[in-house]
């Protein structure tokens, strides 16, 4: 599919998730997706409603921290849905907030302890969605083989798929061993062993 940009005139709509879309602005996009057992034009031709959904981000923001107050998940830091980082993050940042109260109390030092690791990473995060983040396979594999391809490792080396995936799981959190590998925020308690008279 060739690539396709909306000219810089365009006039962007207000974000809402239940706005009906206008096919004359999406159906474009789609109209050479025949693939013989499947025509997709022709399926969004016949939908009775279409809605058109956004994909949202915002530049990262310079502070999250305003006294006793700060931001944390999609408050913080919205970026495209791409890499299951809606919760995930907030996930992250909850385990942080909660070391960092711990270690400070409830302070607003732990606030901006908190935001001083958490910011910098989903920053990082951002910008690489901005990029697709793992989902630019697509997008190479397009480039590399516009007419088609029987298996994805003869376009990208297993070299290359890996190493686009080991990135985007170290930028986003994602390394298991790495997530492993880290302390217990709240050391665990162990009831003592049982035991039984004979």
């Amino acid at each position: 599919m060739a690539e396709r940009h909306l000219p810089p005139s365009y006039k962007w709509r207000r974000e809402d998730y239940n706005r009906t879309a206008n096919l004359d602005e999406f159906l474009p996009w789609f109209e050479d997706w025949k693939f013989g057992w499947l025509d997709v034009p022709g399926l969004i031709r016949n939908c009775p409603h279409s809605y058109e959904y956004p994909l949202v981000d915002r530049d990262p923001v310079d502070r999250w921290t305003f006294g006793n107050v700060t931001l944390m998940g999609d408050a913080a830091h919205p970026m495209y849905p791409i890499g299951s980082n809606g919760s995930s993050q907030a996930i992250l940042e909850a385990r942080v907030i909660a070391r960092e109260i711990l270690n400070h109390g409830e302070t607003t030092a732990a606030f901006f302890a908190y935001e001083a690791e958490r910011r910098p990473a989903t920053t990082d995060l951002v910008m690489l969605n901005r990029r697709n983040g793992p989902e630019q396979v697509m997008q190479m594999v397009e480039e590399r083989a516009p007419q088609g391809f029987k298996v994805v490792t003869d376009v990208l080396s297993q070299q290359e798929l890996e190493d686009i995936a080991n990135n985007y799981k170290r930028v986003a959190g994602f390394q298991v061993e790495a997530l492993n590998a880290k302390p217990a925020i709240v050391p665990s308690t162990h009831a003592p062993a049982m035991s039984s008279a004979g």
